[in-house]
């Protein structure tokens, strides 16, 4: 973990059964009344007690049961999400993510070592889309810091999907990771295609090392006769 001068680290104040709460209230606006008594008895059992083979099953049987839509945030609900949690975006969630996230959630008892190795191992053992789901948790999950290493590696993935679940339209890089990383998720972005303004924060921790970086990169794309978007050009004479 980097030093407390590196990071930009903002205290959310986020509570897990808050977030639930959110979670629970948006997808009922797109999931049926079967798959919400479904997902209400599977929350409802981990709260009521740790059951990690039951979180497992459940985990598992999400896409079955509340099928993958859009979760059709209004604007009043994208404005209370980012008062919840700064820089949070969950009208870009589907309704398996949403309600991945809020049963992991609900395992939380406030101990932060035991939340995040249980985040760690399911990332571990996960399939693609599982995994896209609990990293876009990171954004509202407790114990943010003891999951740096899986969020860096999530980083550095050569799976698009994956490094974009951890690096666009999250909060999570803005506020944990260093300098360095930073740069270089930014760096990545660009590479692989991806929007550059889906970086959350990006004109927040623009530096001088990153700027030396693009312009340096553009030379080398330029001198392969392979153009950059505008946007790039842009943030870089900004």
């Amino acid at each position: 973990m980097a030093s407390a001068q590196s990071v930009h680290v903002r205290p959310s104040g986020v509570d897990p059964h808050g977030t639930i709460d959110l979670l629970r209230r948006w997808l009922a606006g797109v999931a049926n009344a079967p798959a919400l008594a479904w997902l209400d008895s599977e929350l409802d059992r981990q709260r009521a007690g740790l059951d990690e083979q039951r979180l497992a099953i459940a985990l598992g049987s999400v896409r079955r049961r509340l099928g993958k839509h859009a979760l059709a945030l209004s604007a009043e609900d994208i404005a209370q999400a980012d008062a919840w949690r700064s820089g949070w975006q969950p009208q870009l969630w589907g309704t398996d993510e949403a309600a991945r996230v809020a049963l992991l959630l609900a395992t939380d008892r406030n101990d932060n070592g035991a939340f995040s190795a249980r985040v760690d191992k399911l990332c571990a053992t996960a399939e693609i889309n599982e995994l896209i789901a609990y990293l876009k948790g990171f954004a509202v999950f407790p114990a943010p810091q003891a999951l740096h290493a899986r969020a860096r590696e999530a980083a550095r993935s050569s799976a698009t999907p994956v490094f974009q679940a951890i690096a666009c339209n999250n909060p999570y890089p803005f506020d944990y990771f260093d300098q360095p990383a930073w740069n270089q998720v930014v760096i990545k972005c660009i590479f692989v295609g991806a929007e550059l303004e889906s970086i959350v924060g990006l004109r927040a921790r623009r530096n001088p090392e990153l700027l030396a970086m693009l312009r340096d990169f553009v030379a080398e794309r330029h001198a392969a006769g392979r153009p950059l978007p505008d946007n790039v050009h842009r943030f870089i004479a900004e």
